[in-house]
Formats: C-alpha cells, sequence, structure tokens
C-alpha cells in the first residue's frame, strides 16, 4: 500500500471514529452463522481507585482480592473501545463498591457471550463473592438476560444476583443494525490511539473485524430476541431499566439554530432568511421523526422497554453520554445521568437487607 494510501485510510478511520464518540451502535453480521464461530476467550478486571486514571485502574482479576461483600459487575456492550466505565467505576469505588467489569469477545454470538458470563460468575463465586449487583450497557444487557433466563445453567453457583441495571439495551433490537461497519472503525481507532500506536495493522483490523454474529442476533425480530423473549422473567431478580428520553426539536428551534449560525452577509437578505425559515421548519419534521425512531441515538425509542421491567427511568441523554462522560447536545454539562441512578438503587438494596 502505498503511503498516500495508507494516510488516507487513517484520517478517514480516525474522523469517522471521533464524530462518532458519543455513539455505541448496535449493528449487523455479515452472514457468518453462531455454530461456525468459535467463542474466543473472556476475562474480568478489578478496578484500582488509586490508579492514576480511570483507564489504567483495571487489573486482572487473577492478580486482584476481591471484596466479597459488595461487588458491582459491569458489562459492556458491542464494539465497545473500552471507556464506558470510566465515569462509573471512580463512583463506585467511593462507596466502597467493588467495580469488576466482564470483558468479552463482543462481535460473537450473544449465546456464547452469555455461557462465558455464566462461567465469569461461577469464578466470582469461587473467589468469595456472595451478592453481586449486574450493571449492563446496550448489548450488555442482553448477555446479561440471556444467562439469567436460558435453561441449562446452574445458577446456583452464582453469586446471588441483587439487581440488573440495564443502560440504553435494545430489547427489541436496533434499527442500526446495518451500519456496523462505523462502530468497528470507533472501536479500533480508539483501542489504537490508547495503545500509543496506530500502524497499517491496526487500519487492516478495522477493515477485517466486524464478521460476528452478534449484530444479527441484534436485528429487530431475530431469532434470537424472539427466543427471548419468550422465556419467563428472572425470578427473584429485579430490573431497573435506564432509557434515554431525548426532547424532540421544533420547528422554531430548528430554524434559529440554523440562522444564529447563518453567516451575517447571507442572513441579512430577507428572501434567504425566509428560506432558512421554510427549512427550519422542513427539517424539524424529519428530525423529528428520527428521534421517534432511533430514541437515544442508537436504539429504537421503545425498544430499550421490556414487559420484564417496571423499574424504567427516563433520562435526558444519548446511548453513551447516559454513563460517559463525552460531549453531550442533549445532557449538556451535566454529569452523566445513570450513575446516581445506580448508586440510588444499589443503596436502596444494601439498606433493605
Amino acid at each position: 500500500m502505498r503511503a498516500g494510501q495508507w494516510r488516507s485510510r487513517v484520517a478517514g478511520a480516525l474522523l469517522s471514529a471521533l464524530a462518532l464518540t458519543w455513539l455505541v451502535p448496535v449493528h449487523a453480521a455479515r452472514g457468518i452463522d453462531a455454530q461456525h464461530q468459535p467463542a474466543a476467550p473472556a476475562h474480568m478486571d478489578w478496578f484500582d481507585p488509586e490508579a492514576a486514571t480511570p483507564a489504567k485502574g483495571w487489573t486482572p482479576i487473577e492478580r486482584s482480592e476481591i471484596d466479597d461483600s459488595r461487588v458491582v459487575l459491569l458489562v459492556h456492550g458491542l464494539d465497545e473501545p473500552g471507556t464506558v466505565w470510566d465515569a462509573l467505576a471512580p463512583e463506585l469505588a467511593s462507596h466502597k463498591l467493588t467495580a469488576v467489569r466482564f470483558e468479552y469477545p463482543n462481535d460473537q454470538a450473544i449465546a456464547f457471550s452469555a455461557e462465558q458470563f455464566d462461567e465469569a460468575l461461577v469464578e466470582l463465586r469461587t473467589k468469595g463473592v456472595e451478592e453481586v449487583w449486574i450493571v449492563a450497557h446496550s448489548m450488555g444487557g442482553l448477555v446479561t438476560l440471556d444467562a439469567l433466563t436460558r435453561d441449562g445453567f446452574d445458577r446456583t453457583r452464582w453469586p446471588e444476583v441483587k439487581r440488573v441495571v440495564t443502560l440504553g439495551t435494545p430489547m427489541g433490537g436496533s434499527m442500526l443494525a446495518p451500519v456496523r461497519f462505523v462502530a468497528e472503525l470507533r472501536e479500533h481507532a480508539f483501542r489504537a490511539l490508547q495503545d500509543g500506536t496506530l500502524n497499517e495493522d491496526d487500519i487492516d483490523h478495522m477493515s477485517d473485524d466486524g464478521q460476528g454474529q452478534a449484530g444479527r442476533d441484534l436485528t429487530p425480530g431475530s431469532a434470537f430476541l424472539t427466543e427471548l423473549h419468550s422465556r419467563p422473567r428472572p425470578e427473584r431478580v429485579a430490573i431497573t431499566a435506564i432509557v434515554a428520553d431525548v426532547p424532540k426539536p421544533t420547528a422554531a428551534g430548528i430554524t434559529q439554530a440554523i440562522l444564529d449560525n447563518t453567516p451575517d452577509t447571507i442572513s441579512t437578505d430577507p428572501d434567504t432568511r425566509q428560506a432558512v425559515r421554510d427549512f427550519g421548519a422542513w427539517t424539524s419534521r424529519w428530525v423529528g421523526e428520527a428521534v421517534d425512531l432511533i430514541g437515544d441515538g442508537v436504539v429504537d425509542a421503545d425498544s430499550s422497554r421490556s414487559a420484564w421491567t417496571s423499574d424504567i427511568v427516563p433520562v435526558r441523554a444519548l446511548h453513551r453520554s447516559m454513563i460517559t462522560r463525552v460531549p453531550c447536545p442533549v445532557r449538556g454539562d451535566a454529569e452523566p445521568p445513570a450513575i446516581a441512578i445506580i448508586l440510588d438503587r444499589i443503596e436502596a438494596d444494601l439498606a433493605a437487607e
């Protein structure tokens, strides 16, 4: 590959990645059957609050002592570059809660990931953990609920699951399934930059990744989702669903925003200003429909709600910004709203014991 071509691919990948720092899409696969895709190893990391930065605070669980009384197990979603828990983990630690994250090869079939999740919970129990709270972002909620409801798992070998908190989990799937490649670019670009290097191999991986079954499982009406929802609700487990409640823009608001950002030399012309107003009114209609369809930028407005969940908490934030401090046009400068809700539910459970 010529140097110019390589630089062009790097620039394109990074621009796509950085433009979507607030988005963790849920996507489609490219035709690989689950039975033909082997499951790669999964692992767990413990968060050390004494680390210089949250990103450096994760230590493989084999090298750490686990507090056996107050463990919060964190389950990421699809194509997550590793930063989704950087705001939550220190807050958990400040409340004397032990944060452990479950890391799994998220492109594979959700059923494979649920099997690895079962093994992780068994491992926690062997380390003396008796109770666990599970916080799961996006597809991680489906991994969790699959493990909680599928026949064949011996859940008596787990710690007691006190509560599951799902964050923007696409219970009914996601309409963004066809755009998986965008998140693949973001995932690998961020991972490469975190490693401090970005070379031609990284760019090749960005092109080659994304062959997994998970995206197909997340497509609305998939066999996985249909079978999952045919099961009874998990017994004796409280479930909280934190969902995005994004305000729908108005024609007046969009028009004013466009006018405010129109150069003075253009916006002073009466005919141009009227054209801008007309454009704003037209734009607001299709933007409003998009908000109805894709409620938080990734997950359908109704998809993150489930008949299994009675404790549903709406928040003003987008898919990632509800739990991370990425820039958010909806949340503004406020703290990620899901953090306080998670802490509230855990503290209520502890007080009830």
